[in-house]
């Protein structure tokens, strides 16, 4: 990342007090690191990023245009609201899907230098994608007349009841701030995932934290998800960022996956709860669990 400086005077009447510099600084942020951190991709050409970018009435355009100039494909581009789970504050104000071609495509950006001017903080991850059989996804979407006849709507006392904890759960605060989200268009949930290395079951436990959450937890919470009227945007495998400048507490640092589903809309969230088998599931997620963020987005 380099700097360029400029100093324009202010008016002033006569005297050099008058004439004070402001300084203005464009920032040249790299979107991929150098070729030589990039030599143990193993294969990804897929990349997840979170964007903290200037605000203006195009934003995030110049990054997508970057992108496209060295031959990416920018497969989802998301308008970051608040985090929902995570600690510290909001930050992200953009997140993206991008997908390069081949290893070559991404070794010819990187030695170009892919950068932008627009973006003031960045978190990026080479991700493996999961992908998850077809027909699975086709039976569990005809099972989405049983999940609207199961939702009762939301109990926002009840909820409380089970949330606020912070963890990874969400705090009081953040609880509150989604409830006030009574948009009816689309809702992206982009889940942030880091298991324990044993799960955490009451006992002397065996299970590795990872098979509580995604096999025993993950795959109904999915079909939940799908049930209430959501699809499935992205599961794979990350780990330590590529490039990570200015990210919140919330994110920052390696995760070892992601997941990221779509809802009819922000409250549809609390209708899992109502979709069989979910409650019973929890019990693996926290066991198996050890850190998450869940960053809500628009398009």
């Amino acid at each position: 990342m380099w700097v360029v400086s400029i100093f324009p005077f202010e008016k002033g009447k006569g005297s050099l007090r008058g004439r004070l510099p402001i300084r203005v600084l464009a920032i040249m942020q790299k979107l991929l690191p150098q070729i030589e951190e990039l030599s143990d991709l193993n294969n990804r050409t897929l990349f997840f990023y979170f964007f903290n970018i200037t605000a203006s009435e195009k934003a995030g355009e110049e990054t997508q245009k970057t992108f496209l100039q060295h031959n990416a494909k920018v497969l989802h581009w998301w308008e970051c609201e608040y985090t929902f789970i995570g600690e510290g504050e909001d930050c992200w104000t953009h997140a993206a899907v991008v997908q390069f071609p081949d290893l070559t495509s991404i070794e010819t950006a990187a030695q170009e230098g892919i950068q932008s001017t627009e973006v003031e903080g960045i978190q990026a991850f080479a991700v493996k994608q999961t992908k998850v059989p077809a027909f699975i996804l086709f039976l569990f979407k005809l099972l989405r007349p049983i999940g609207n006849f199961l939702d009762k709507g939301l109990d926002q006392e009840e909820v409380r009841k089970i949330f606020s904890g912070g963890g990874i759960t969400p705090r009081k605060d953040q609880l509150e701030k989604h409830f006030s989200n009574t948009r009816q268009s689309k809702a992206y949930m982009i889940n942030l995932l880091q298991s324990y290395k044993i799960a955490q079951y009451p006992g002397n436990s065996t299970v590795r934290g990872a098979t509580a959450y995604y096999r025993r937890y993950g795959f109904t919470a999915m079909r939940s998800v799908i049930m209430t009227g959501g699809n499935l945007v992205l599961a794979g495998r990350m780990g330590e960022p590529i490039l990570e400048s200015n990210a919140p507490l919330a994110t920052k640092g390696p995760w070892e996956g992601i997941g990221i589903m779509e809802y009819p809309q922000p409250q549809k969230i609390f209708s899992l709860e109502h979709m069989p088998g979910y409650k019973k599931a929890i019990d693996h997620r926290t066991a198996g669990l050890e850190r998450t963020a869940l960053i809500i987005a628009k398009k």
